[in-house]
């Protein structure tokens, strides 16, 4: 079932996932991801353009209020109607501990999202495999509810999704090992304006490496 036609704050806002996902976003992606038809999607997208919230990526389509089948990108007005949070984690074991993590992170803005760690990030950081391969990892963040975008890390730049996403806020969990003075000095050397936050959502004896440690002496 097709929810109702999505306000502007809620069109803004599937447009910047779509650019996220896709580079930029299109009527046929909105249609694709949305469910409305890629005509409605040209209107919507046709009134953006007129009150500057979007710009085609193709500089000849500048300044033209009908929408083509080429891909368009909020505007730095645009942007500015969003809040974008950040966060990352293993995401091995999913329990209760993640999902108030990301509760509370989703609290902090109008969108999550979460960079889910690869393999090989997870055995040089905890100097084991994970249980979860990392595609099954991102598959069940995804399908988490306060979850708006899952995506994986890369292992060779950890920067590489925040400069790409450019969050408002970048929430730690409460036991990750970062330093938030460090990370905001580097945000800042890159010009982002990010604010670092640290979550308490800390639930007394919920942690993954305990539930291995208790599935491994149940074996």
């Amino acid at each position: 079932m097709v929810k109702p036609l999505n306000p502007l704050d809620a069109q803004i806002r599937a447009i910047f996932l779509a650019e996220i996902r896709h580079g930029s976003a299109s009527a046929q992606t909105l249609h694709d991801e949305m469910g409305y038809s890629a005509e409605v999607w040209r209107r919507i997208l046709s009134d953006l353009l007129r009150d500057g919230l979007v710009r085609p990526l193709e500089p000849q389509a500048a300044g033209q209020n009908k929408v083509t089948g080429i891909g368009y990108v909020l505007t730095e007005k645009g942007r500015s109607m969003l809040k974008v949070v950040l966060t990352g984690g293993v995401f091995d074991i999913i329990h209760v501990g993640h999902v108030s993590t990301l509760e509370e992170a989703r609290k902090l803005g109008d969108i999550l999202v979460t960079v889910v760690a690869r393999n090989e990030t997870v055995q040089r950081l905890k100097n084991r495999k994970p249980v979860n391969d990392e595609e099954t990892r991102l598959q069940v963040v995804k399908a988490l509810k306060p979850v708006d975008l899952a995506l994986l890390g890369d292992p060779q730049d950890a920067y590489r999704i925040v400069r790409k996403v450019g969050p408002d806020i970048i929430a730690l969990g409460y036991d990750q090992k970062e330093d938030e003075q460090s990370l905001q000095k580097a945000l800042k050397r890159m010009g982002l304006r990010t604010r670092v936050v640290r979550l308490s959502s800390y639930i007394p004896g919920v942690k993954t490496s305990r539930i291995i440690s208790l599935i491994r002496e149940e074996q």
